[in-house]
């Protein structure tokens, strides 16, 4: 999360967020980052009145990239080595297990996961996502990622107060949001946001390639609540 006097920017997983937050430190002055992955949930009391900006991504893609990062080392992320069993299981294997996490089917599973969590955020700056964190996703309905968008963007179950843009237009749509919560931006800084170089960007192959129809269809099934929202297409 990063704040300013007029807004926060709550930064979703591998959402473009390392980009929006070096680029508003840069920008503007009285920006300030609060902690890495906090939801807005739990933005501090003296934030709270402050309307939010944030992004979301395309789900198929975003499991892609998801796996992708963490397959380079799969036993620094105790999500990650639970459900591909220690990088043993293959993308479908693995985004299966991510997709049902919350299901009773994969209660031990979940558990395996909760033991390796850390206690606290403190010192933790990874998902941020803790034990007690984990223990509340049971949900026999939505996957990993509709999950994680709830609890990074909601409050009291609603997305009232919450602007968001895609991260396929992220440069665009980050403008749009700024204009939006009424932040104001010069024109060097218009073009500073359209003309900044890109950061931690991955090469690989397109995110159609890792699915076959079963498993297309099992994202648009279990996400079918996040894409509810964000009608976002294979």
């Amino acid at each position: 999360m990063l704040a300013t006097s007029r807004f926060i920017f709550v930064h979703l997983h591998k959402t473009g967020g390392q980009f929006v937050n070096r680029l508003l430190l840069h920008m503007l002055p009285d920006a300030r980052p609060i902690f890495y992955h906090l939801p807005r949930a739990e933005t501090p009391g003296e934030l709270r009145h402050l309307p939010a900006i944030g992004f979301v991504r395309n789900p198929w893609d975003w499991y892609v990239s998801w796996y992708n990062f963490n397959a380079a080392n799969p036993l620094r992320n105790p999500i990650f080595a639970a459900v591909s069993d220690d990088g043993q299981r293959d993308f479908k294997q693995s985004i299966f297990n991510m997709l049902h996490l919350g299901c009773a089917s994969h209660r031990l599973m979940r558990q395996r996961i909760i033991n390796s969590l850390p206690i606290s955020r403190d010192n933790n700056l990874g998902s941020g996502i803790t034990k007690t964190i984990m223990m509340g996703f049971n949900d026999e309905n939505a996957g990993y990622f509709s999950w994680l968008w709830r609890y990074m963007f909601f409050v009291d179950g609603e997305l009232a107060g919450m602007h968001t843009g895609r991260m396929e237009d992220l440069r665009h749509d980050l403008i749009r949001l700024l204009d939006e919560v009424h932040q104001p931006l010069s024109i060097e800084q218009r073009n500073m946001v359209l003309q900044a170089p890109a950061v931690n960007v991955s090469a690989r192959p397109d995110y159609h390639k890792y699915y076959d129809d079963e498993l297309r269809n099992i994202v648009l099934d279990r996400e079918r609540e996040f894409l509810g929202n964000y009608p976002y297409k294979f």
